[in-house]
């Protein structure tokens, strides 16, 4: 650690000592962080709206639809639940209409028993098997004023509505919602054998969407095809990945051309740097200095001018994309880039490093 923190020393000094060279450095490695994260920041920023915007649309989403003939019952969550790539499955029993018990001529709003986990948690009935839940467009066509109150079902059930239902979107085609929950053993208990008219599926990652689609087609497979329809994302899927794809394409080409200029830029300006130097060099050489000491105090030279404009650089953009409104386009990348540009600067000065090193330290003295 000694010797580590007399290197860092002896390379802070030398960069204090050619001030000129050393800014140059500081705003070469400044001004890769700002160009990298104005250009391909802002596409990542972009990609993450545009992706975020088709995961919103569903890409992830498999919905099967059934007549209430087609003998789909509850049993099939079962089969689903032991799928890693899912990350939700929700059952929906046969609509029944429901009107506001307040309101005999309010309008008619479809309910459904619901199975399985929804929005992330599990549906359980709860202590009573007369409660439901009602999202906000569900509440507001039965009339609820605060979303809970009593709504009688077409078959003479009374039901009370006890809180909000947040629906994911994934679900939403299903609004206004108003579900019965119902507890699920998954296992063969009394509600194993319900009878389904709509499946939801939501699978982890949309290139597994195709995948589960065939599962669900497996489980499927003795039903009568006339009386299920099963939709999937699959083409929004496709979207997604050419979409991301063609992004992330551009966004490498664009961050390696600008490496590759910084890398050069940084090389010419570290040569001079040893032109300048090179009696120094050749003191150094011929009082025992090794070839490995001058490469690694320029090479730590270099790593300690670029980490300081790596971190301005990047602050820099980070308020000027917040002055402007933008997005930035995530801690995970401004630090990637960063870390990236104090490694282009570092590799670009190993041939100006390796060259110091070499110099005949006889040679270099005799210079005037």
């Amino acid at each position: 650690m000694r010797i580590v923190a007399q290197i860092l020393r002896e390379s802070a000094l030398s960069a204090r000592s050619q001030p000129v060279t050393s800014l140059l450095t500081v705003v070469m490695v400044a001004g890769m962080c700002v160009a990298v994260l104005l250009t391909t920041g802002r596409n990542v920023a972009a990609e993450t709206a545009v992706l975020g915007q088709l995961d919103a649309a569903g890409t992830r989403s498999i919905v099967v639809r059934a007549d209430t003939t087609a003998n789909i019952t509850t049993a099939i969550l079962g089969h689903l639940d032991a799928v890693d790539a899912i990350d939700e499955a929700i059952g929906f029993g046969p609509v029944t209409d429901a009107r506001n018990a307040a309101i005999s001529e309010g309008d008619a709003v479809p309910v459904r028993t619901a199975y399985g986990r929804f929005g992330g948690a599990a549906l359980e009935s709860g202590a009573r098997d007369d409660t439901a839940l009602a999202s906000t467009a569900g509440a507001e066509a039965l009339g609820l004023v605060d979303g809970t109150g009593g709504i009688i079902t077409a078959g003479g059930r009374s039901l009370t509505v006890t809180g909000g239902l947040a629906v994911p979107d994934h679900a939403a085609f299903l609004e206004p919602l108003v579900i019965v929950p119902a507890s699920l053993s998954m296992r063969g208990g009394p509600n194993s054998g319900e009878p389904l008219t709509v499946l939801v599926v939501l699978v982890d990652q949309p290139h597994n969407v195709s995948t589960v689609a065939d599962v669900i087609m497996g489980l499927l497979a003795d039903t009568d095809p006339s009386r299920v329809t099963v939709e999937t994302s699959g083409q929004l899927a496709d979207l997604r990945a050419a979409v991301g794809g063609e992004l992330d394409t551009y966004g490498r080409t664009t961050v390696l051309g600008i490496l590759a200029i910084s890398a050069f830029l940084v090389a010419i300006n570290l040569f001079g740097l040893v032109v300048l130097r090179r009696k120094d060099f050749g003191r150094r050489r011929a009082l025992g200095a090794t070839q490995g000491l001058i490469v690694v105090l320029l090479l730590s030279q270099v790593w300690l001018l670029s980490v300081v404009g790596a971190t301005l650089g990047t602050a820099l953009t980070v308020v000027m994309l917040a002055a402007n409104g933008q997005e930035s386009p995530g801690l995970d990348f401004t630090l990637a880039v960063g870390i990236a540009a104090v490694l282009t600067a570092i590799v670009a000065a190993l041939a100006p490093a390796v060259a110091a090193a070499c110099r005949d330290p006889l040679h270099e003295l005799r210079v005037p």
